[in-house]
């Protein structure tokens, strides 16, 4: 079921924000060039409504269903700064998680810690689960399934092109416990490919299904700081995305209209659960593609006709994480 993989990357990225920033180890040297490197270790707890199990071979009929999985990252940062107009930020990083593995590399320039404009490269491979969950592999339209890769041996790659922008609100508002307000757009432009797949063929290796070709994604998340010692900060957080060419895909998708964008909304909490641990509880609702078909195997969506679109909740999740 893509939905597993689909919750677990939202995991995946929030762990990092939800974790407890002084367990990281830190170092500058002489020259003000800053080293740190930090694990983390994350459970999330997902819980999955019908609505997102109502085409599930065996889940269908489950009003809902709960899991949890754990992860592990890994980041080696550097950061110089150049006075206090510019900073340059490296990142190395590592992932394990109950979809794969894996390993980017990030540089970016930060103007005045406002603007960052940057490029990131990546590669991964992801683990299948027989017909209950797949991660990796080529979609075949004539057998109306998934081929199923085994991992290692075969990867996605790609390049990413980001940009942020932050907006803190709280400088231009009274100041006070009830006005820390930061606002942050995004923007992100990236090229992904699959060494298993041909042009035009739809593969996925991870949480979603995609074609050699480019991406993109915006939008923005609302940073409100709270007076509370346990719940000490509150997002919103909304985006578009899609992909940039209908021609990247086979004539075989037309009916199930490769150009749709797709909105999410997400809103978040920042909980902390104990000195060491930190958690995030969010929920994920989402403007996604509405099909002629109501009911139909999961791994024949690609073959349906859309018809309209429909907001949905997807999954509520709580990751607790912790820093090492």
């Amino acid at each position: 079921m893509v939905l597993f993989g689909v919750a677990f990357a939202v995991a995946a990225e929030t762990a990092d924000s939800s974790a407890v920033k002084k367990d990281s180890v830190a170092v500058a040297d002489s020259t003000g060039l800053k080293t740190s490197r930090e694990g983390v270790f994350s459970i999330a707890a997902l819980l999955l409504p019908h609505n997102s199990l109502r085409n599930s071979e065996t889940l269908h009929n489950w009003p809902f269903f709960a899991f949890a999985a754990p992860a592990y990252t890994y980041h080696f940062k550097v950061q110089q700064d150049f006075g206090k107009l510019l900073s340059f930020k490296g990142l190395a990083a590592g992932d394990v998680n109950f979809a794969g593995v894996g390993l980017k590399l990030d540089a970016a320039i930060e103007l005045m810690h406002l603007l960052e404009l940057g490029a990131e490269a990546n590669t991964g491979t992801a683990l299948n689960y027989g017909k209950t969950v797949t991660f990796m592999g080529v979609y075949d339209t004539e057998k109306r399934n998934y081929r199923q890769d085994v991992m290692f041996t075969e990867y996605a790659y790609g390049v990413r092109y980001h940009s942020a922008l932050t907006i803190p609100l709280l400088a231009f508002l009274p100041k006070s416990d009830w006005t820390k307000i930061i606002l942050k757009g995004t923007a992100e432009f990236k090229y992904s490919a699959y060494t298993g797949a041909e042009d035009k063929e739809v593969w996925k290796a991870g949480n979603e299904n995609t074609v050699n070709g480019f991406k993109y994604k915006y939008g923005g998340t609302l940073i409100y700081m709270m007076p509370f010692e346990r719940v000490p900060m509150a997002m919103l957080s909304v985006n578009a995305s899609g992909f940039k060419h209908e021609y990247d895909f086979d004539k075989a998708y037309k009916d199930y209209n490769p150009g749709f964008i797709t909105v999410s909304i997400t809103p978040m909490a920042s909980i902390k659960v104990s000195e060491k641990w930190n958690g995030m509880l969010m929920a994920s609702v989402s403007r996604d593609r509405k099909f002629e078909n109501r009911r139909y195997p999961t791994t024949e969506e690609l073959l349906q006709k859309q018809v309209g679109s429909e907001w949905d909740l997807r999954t509520v999740m709580f990751v607790m994480s912790r820093k090492f």
